[in-house]
């Protein structure tokens, strides 16, 4: 048989809701943190994007650690 087989077309295995709700994560804690600490909306919203850029790398650097 050639062609992927129906688990894999059915379950991909790339984890891409995990990697997301991750970085979603790490996000909403800076703009949290951010909130706390008394910032301006603008602080906030520059604490929320750093957090997402962050846990977008930690994302790539653990996975790549796990495949290799």
């Amino acid at each position: 048989m050639v062609g992927p087989t129906r688990a894999e077309i059915e379950e991909p295995n790339d984890y891409s809701q995990i990697k997301w709700g991750f970085v979603v994560l790490i996000a909403l804690s800076g703009g949290l943190t951010a909130v706390y600490a008394d910032a301006s909306l603008t602080g906030i919203a520059v604490a929320t994007l750093a957090g997402a850029v962050v846990g977008a790398a930690l994302m790539q650097y653990l996975f790549w650690m796990l495949r290799g």
